[in-house]
């Protein structure tokens, strides 16, 4: 159990109705082992005397995101290294000065330490303020409930039915989690390529929540998209933060549907705020400015497949129903028109969700040219499944 938790983590409660302060902390977040080496004597020596001696935590590092300090700070506290978390926090709201949730937490530290009920307590009336902090407890469970890209080695979200490792990655968020995952192909222990996490980012969505329908209505689609452009942040208003990567919402499957609006983008959050609440946008998926720029970073080019989706199941990466890119095989439909090509065009992604909406699963599929001295070319098919039958959106059979 916790020696020491911040007081707003007594209000905070479960599904099953218990507070956190309840619980051993491991059952909200279980901390990434550390080797023992890891230790660092200046951060030990930093411990008050009543702090037990601890073992195999890092020090922060100046590349360390908001979220990884909020994590550590957790960490220390639930080996009972209270100085220490504290010094974590400390760094932590110095570095990231406009990180609202770490700035509540050590708040709630340095109330604790002095014994002393923290100032928001006493604001606890106001309504505006209730509403923050709510979003601000929402926030935190958030962070600290994932699995973490430890728990997701060698797992692929099911939605992902084949990606070839010439698509070099695929974006993946989880709404209900407020998670952007990147997946890539790097090579393992025994030097294979496999698919794996390479990114595990806080996100928020639209303040509707999920399903877009028309402009304006504040929701997050859900789908597959494909990236189409990155914008510097030269070019942007400080809305936009960081950096921003556009999406061709709204696609052949929401133009079907006769669904409306445009603009929705994954990108960075206003310098004056370090990371927006969990459904807080007008559609678009939101980052921290740290963790857009690693993801532009990454390289993710134009043709990026997102996949969009309520809540994400993971399953064994070597489950994949397409474990070849032979689509007749595996039941998958091929477009027509490539029909009298094949061996030009390859496939090269499958992906597949569900529209809660519409009730019917859909697919796309990616198909690339591949033929000797001819430019790089990608297609992306749509597909509806009806009545156990695979029928394309844009030229139904």
């Amino acid at each position: 159990m916790l020696t020491q938790v911040p007081q707003w983590a007594s209000r905070v409660k479960l599904d099953g109705g218990q507070n956190v302060s309840e619980l051993p902390w491991k059952i909200i977040y279980t901390p990434e082992t550390l080797s023992a080496d890891a230790v660092t004597l200046d951060l030990l020596h930093a411990a008050s005397q009543r702090d037990p001696k601890p073992h195999g935590h890092q020090r922060p590092v100046n590349n360390d995101s908001g979220e990884a300090l909020f994590l550590k700070t957790y960490q220390l506290l639930s080996g009972g290294f209270f100085s220490q978390a504290l010094q974590t926090a400390q760094i932590m709201v110095e570095r990231y000065p406009h990180f609202q949730l770490g700035q509540l937490v050590y708040a709630d530290l340095l109330a604790g330490g002095a014994g002393v009920a923290p100032e928001t307590d006493a604001l606890g009336d106001s309504p505006n303020l209730q509403h923050r902090m709510d979003q601000l407890k929402t926030e935190a469970l958030l962070r600290t409930r994932h699995a973490g890209r430890k728990l997701l080695a060698g797992k692929v979200p099911a939605q992902l039915r084949y990606l070839s490792p010439s698509v070099r990655k695929v974006v993946v968020v989880d709404a209900n989690k407020s998670r952007l995952y990147v997946l890539a192909y790097q090579p393992d222990d025994s030097g294979i390529e496999k698919l794996q996490v390479v990114l595990d980012v806080y996100v928020s969505i639209g303040s509707q929540g999920m399903g877009k329908w028309r402009e304006g209505d504040a929701k997050t689609p859900i789908g597959v998209y494909f990236i189409q452009k990155h914008l510097t942040d030269p070019m942007l208003p400080d809305l936009y933060g960081s950096g921003a990567l556009t999406l061709d919402y709204p696609n052949p499957v929401d133009k079907q549907l006769k669904r409306t609006g445009s603009g929705i983008w994954l990108h960075g959050s206003p310098s004056q705020q370090y990371a927006r609440p969990p459904t807080a946008t007008d559609g678009c998926v939101v980052l921290a400015n740290d963790d857009m720029t690693r993801l532009i970073q990454l390289g993710v080019h134009k043709d990026t497949p997102v996949i969009i989706a309520e809540s994400l199941s993971w399953i064994d990466g070597r489950a994949s129903t397409l474990s070849a890119p032979n689509t007749a095989s595996a039941g998958w439909p091929a477009p027509a028109h490539m029909h009298e090509t094949s061996s030009d065009w390859i496939l090269v992604s499958a992906i597949e969700w569900v529209d809660r909406t519409e009730k019917r699963t859909y697919a796309v599929l990616s198909h690339e040219l591949q033929v000797p001295g001819r430019s790089p070319q990608r297609r992306h098919s749509y597909w509806v499944n009806d009545r156990q039958q695979w029928k394309e959106v844009s030229n139904p059979l």
